[in-house]
Order: C-alpha cells, then sequence, then structure tokens
C-alpha cells in the first residue's frame, strides 16, 4: 500500500511538472497574439524582435517589439510597391560593418564576409540577447526594409506646400513657460528670451526659430496650436501644454507656399510611411494582452 502511494504522489507530482510545461513554456509562447494578410504571428516570435529592438532604444518594449514585427512583416509582403525589397547580400554587409573589427589597413576596405575575430563578436552579441543568428538576420532585413521605404516616402514628398513661419520656446513646465511670455511682454527680444529658456534643439536654432512648417506633420496637439484660427501673425501665443513640452510660439509669416526644410520632409515621409502601413493593416487581428506582455518581460528577467 506504502508503494502504491508513493508511486501516486510521483505520478501526480510529474503530472503536474507536466502541465505546468504545457501550460507556461508550450501552449503560452505559441499563443496567436496577431494575424494579418493570412499571416499569425505567435508570442516566441515577438521576444526576439523586442530584445533587438531594445539594444537599439535601451529599452524593452514587448508591445512596440510587437507593432514592428508586424510592421515588418508588412513591408516585407509589400515592399515591391514602395521599393523596399531587400537582398541577402545586404545583410550580410550589415553584420559584416557592425561586426568585423576595424582594419588597420585602410586601404584593405571591407570584407565580404565575417572573419574568424568578427564571427566570435557576432556570436558573443547573439548569446547577449539570448536570439539566434536568424532572428538577427530577420530583424537586420526588417531595419533595412524601413530605411528604404522612408526614403522612396522622402522623395514622393513634394518640393514646396503651403506652410507658416514658426519661433518657439518649448519648456519641460508651466512656470518656465509663462516666465518667458512675462518677459517677452515686457519687451525682450524672443530670440534672448528663447536662447535662455528653450530646451528644443531637435526643430529650433539658438534663437528658438523652427522656421518654415507645414501642417500635418507635427504631434496633433502641437499641429492644432500653431495652426488655429485664432492665431495672428507676430502676437506670442501660449503656454500651451503638448506632448513636446509646453510652448510659448509666434507665427512670423505665411502662410505660403515655401520649400520643405529638411526636417519637416523627414516628418512628412515618416507620417505618409505611417499611413500606408495603417492602410496595408486595415482588417488585422490583434490578440496581444497585458499577460502576453508580462511573459515577454519574464522571459527577459530569466536571462
Amino acid at each position: 500500500m506504502l508503494y502504491v502511494v508513493i508511486a501516486a504522489v510521483l505520478f501526480g507530482l510529474v503530472a503536474m511538472l507536466a502541465v505546468g510545461w504545457y501550460l507556461n513554456q508550450y501552449r503560452v509562447p505559441r499563443k496567436v497574439v496577431a494575424e494579418i494578410d493570412g499571416v499569425q504571428y505567435q508570442l516566441r516570435d515577438v521576444l526576439p524582435y523586442a530584445l533587438l529592438d531594445g539594444s537599439v532604444t535601451g529599452s524593452f518594449a514587448p508591445d512596440q517589439g510587437l507593432n514592428n514585427l508586424l510592421g515588418d512583416g508588412i513591408i516585407e509582403r509589400k515592399g515591391d510597391e514602395i521599393g523596399a525589397v531587400i537582398d541577402p547580400g545586404e545583410v550580410n554587409a550589415v553584420i559584416v560593418e557592425r561586426f568585423e573589427p576595424a582594419s588597420e589597413d585602410e586601404a584593405a576596405g571591407t570584407p565580404p564576409s565575417l572573419s574568424e575575430e568578427g564571427r566570435d563578436s557576432f556570436e558573443r552579441f547573439l548569446d547577449l540577447f539570448g536570439v539566434t543568428e536568424d532572428d538577427y538576420r530577420a530583424w537586420t532585413a526588417g531595419q533595412l526594409r524601413r530605411e528604404a521605404a522612408l526614403e522612396y516616402f522622402t522623395a514622393e514628398a513634394p518640393e514646396t506646400t503651403e506652410q507658416i513661419h514658426v519661433e518657439w520656446i518649448v519648456t519641460t513646465n508651466v512656470t518656465d513657460a509663462r516666465n518667458a511670455v512675462a518677459r517677452l511682454e515686457e519687451g525682450e527680444e524672443f530670440a534672448e528670451v528663447a536662447g535662455e529658456l528653450n530646451e528644443d534643439s531637435f526643430f529650433a536654432d539658438a534663437e528658438g526659430v523652427v522656421g518654415w512648417v507645414p501642417e500635418g506633420v507635427l504631434l496633433a496637439d502641437v499641429d492644432s496650436v500653431l495652426f488655429a484660427e485664432s492665431v495672428e501673425q507676430d502676437e506670442v501665443q501660449g503656454p500651451h501644454t503638448t506632448g513636446l513640452g509646453t510652448i510659448v510660439f509666434r507665427v512670423t509669416d505665411g502662410p505660403s507656399d515655401e520649400p520643405l526644410i529638411d526636417p519637416m520632409r523627414e516628418l512628412w515621409a515618416q507620417n505618409d510611411f505611417q499611413e500606408w502601413i495603417d492602410a496595408q493593416a486595415f482588417g488585422m487581428l490583434y490578440y496581444f494582452t497585458t499577460d502576453d506582455a508580462r511573459w515577454l518581460v519574464d522571459q527577459l528577467e530569466d536571462r
């Protein structure tokens, strides 16, 4: 009887372990988290993508990893429409560029394949992030397709379009923005106040001049205040709290038909690219949940 009891207990433990393994290590990773164009994406497909995205961004974002995976899948299937077809040789070239040690002979050029030292460096990277070479090649091909797609939409952007000329001061809090308004109302030059308080160095120069801005390329809440009907030329507007920060601005010219400056052309292309992706993704089935995101985070912690 004792042997029977022991056997039953052992059988029960094995059964529990087997069920636990099935639920957590087999079934969960194979859960379909999205489906588009008849292609199903499983939870386990997202993990290497999120890990490799994190190697670039410095943060692990499961939902963004899934979105990038889906977007790259769309581009791979529809890339011929926008000139985003990538040759495997291009992926090889990127891997060599990233992992092959620099040659002491500058005239030698880039080798066609990884040396033993380069291969060791590549494999250390793969081990560090817990991904396979196939994972890395697929992810790199996706990056190259995105770059090609953006080049296509950049070339498709108009040479000129109706724009307004903007100067602004962007701060991280309302207090500094109100201080900027007060100083401007007291007669200080916009360039002087912007030089001290403006925290945006991407769009604006040292004096707060953004330049010509077309409608529809910036964040929606920024766009809505810049192009509001109540805005009058040369009058200080704000503060307005937006996704970019708290903005104090003035429109100094326009609207008029002007050439697109490079930052605005890039944003125009990004918006057109995203609209194209959204159109291709029509009808997508999305099953990704917070539990799925938690599973991905758990995998990261186990590495």
